[in-house]
């Protein structure tokens, strides 16, 4: 049984995801903010082209950050469903990895004055980011800054704030 996470009720909530159109395909990336309550804060949703679904994850943890830095939270946990993304965050990391980069900018991003937590949840839990990763796949841009919810996401905000349990 899983259900989106509020970490018990304190900081902000970061669900970040990764998504493709076809394996090889175009991918994308996306993820929102809420409160401990389930309320939407502010969300993202990118377009990379050809690419791979490793690529998707890392740069949606790295906009999620860079959004709640510039919107001055200072208190969050940063959810993803990729085990691989976030062992590379908490390992060292190799230069010559081909993510390199972006992984020593999410590490420069976590490094600063802030508490900052990646977690790892099922996807389940994790519906509102892969709504919004979908999205992503389909987004003329590169990035996106999304100030209001979609309509089409507003069961599954309501199902997560509620805390609706979904079976795995």
């Amino acid at each position: 049984m899983v259900r989106w996470n509020a970490h018990g009720g304190t900081g902000m909530i970061l669900n970040v995801d990764g998504s493709s159109i076809g394996n090889p395909g175009i991918f994308g990336f996306g993820g929102l903010i809420r409160n401990s309550d389930g309320a939407w804060v502010h969300g993202f949703a990118g377009n990379i082209g050809f690419s791979n679904i490793l690529h998707a994850e890392l740069l949606a943890v790295y906009h999620s950050l860079v959004l709640a830095w510039e919107l001055d939270i200072k208190d969050l946990c940063c959810y993803s469903d990729s085990k691989t993304a976030l062992k590379l965050l908490s390992d060292h990391v190799n230069e010559w990895h081909h993510y390199a980069a972006i992984i020593y900018n999410i590490k420069y991003l976590l490094s600063r004055n802030w508490r900052v937590r990646l977690v790892h949840t099922l996807r389940e839990g994790n519906t509102c980011a892969d709504f919004l990763a979908k999205i992503g796949t389909r987004n003329p841009e590169a990035y996106s800054s999304i100030v209001v919810p979609p309509d089409e996401m507003s069961l599954l905000l309501l199902a997560d704030a509620s805390g609706t349990i979904f079976s795995r």
